[in-house]
């Protein structure tokens, strides 16, 4: 099972979401067939995922019947399970593991899954198969090469998040006729700092709208990221009818 010579496939998911469904099967007693009335609250994508997940690290069959690999890993506790899981992260990815013990670099690790998974069928896939491949890794307790992309904590690794302190103050709105943020920005006011990123929109009816956003679009789930670009749309194509409305009237003065 070191290459897709023998069977394993890299996935290319969210390793979080991966990984709440291990830890959601391993709360209850294991059925004998995992099917996807049991991912009924994740989206289509995540579904059709995980089921290859499943596949690749040997935990179910092309049936979806359950493995021993599975029944081992879920019968264990959390902290014995992700010891459990960092062995088979070096069972399935020798290659990258291998370049991870010689100190390779990012290069190197992008080169050593083009030769081992050929399968990959474009570079934005393989750069998710090494997104999951580094949470997976990094969640198991594997010390991994330097040289490595670093992973934010939380973002894909499990349990490994911690909530943010909330200092209960609100931010002001800005000021009437301050603009929106593109235009903050432009005057050296707007917020773009490294924590995040925020649009403030003047509604035609009076008072503001403001929507921060600190999301890694690397590790999200592809319903996550559908939901937060729609939002980020819509926010965008009310901005600029807002400002079309106004070029409008002003031009009727």
């Amino acid at each position: 099972m070191d290459t897709e010579a023998s069977g394993f496939r890299p996935p290319y998911m969210s390793f979080q979401t991966f990984w709440n469904f291990i830890e959601e099967l391993a709360a209850k007693p294991l059925p004998p067939r995992i099917d996807r009335s049991l991912m009924s609250s994740k989206s289509g994508t995540d579904q059709a995922n995980l089921t290859m997940a499943l596949t690749s690290f040997g935990f179910t069959d092309s049936e979806g019947n359950v493995q021993t690999a599975l029944t081992n890993l879920t019968a264990t506790d959390a902290e014995q399970r992700r010891t459990l899981f960092g062995e088979m992260i070096r069972e399935c990815y020798s290659g990258p593991m291998r370049v991870s013990d010689q100190s390779g670099t990012s290069a190197a690790l992008t080169e050593v899954f083009n030769s081992d998974y050929p399968s990959i069928a474009s570079a934005d896939t393989r750069r998710k198969a090494i997104t999951f491949f580094l949470h997976a890794a990094r969640g198991s307790g594997l010390e991994l090469s330097v040289h490595f992309p670093s992973t934010r904590s939380g973002s894909g690794s499990p349990g490994s998040s911690k909530p943010k302190k909330n200092s209960g103050r609100r931010k002001p709105p800005p000021p009437p006729g301050a603009g929106t943020a593109d235009q903050q920005q432009s005057n050296g006011t707007g917020n773009s700092g490294a924590a995040g990123h925020s649009q403030t929109v003047i509604l035609n009816s009076g008072g503001t709208v403001t929507v921060t956003y600190d999301v890694d679009l690397f590790a999200v789930s592809d319903e996550d990221e559908s939901f937060v670009l729609d939002i980020i749309k819509k926010l965008r194509g009310y901005r600029s009818g807002a400002a079309a409305e106004s070029t409008t009237e002003s031009g009727g003065l």
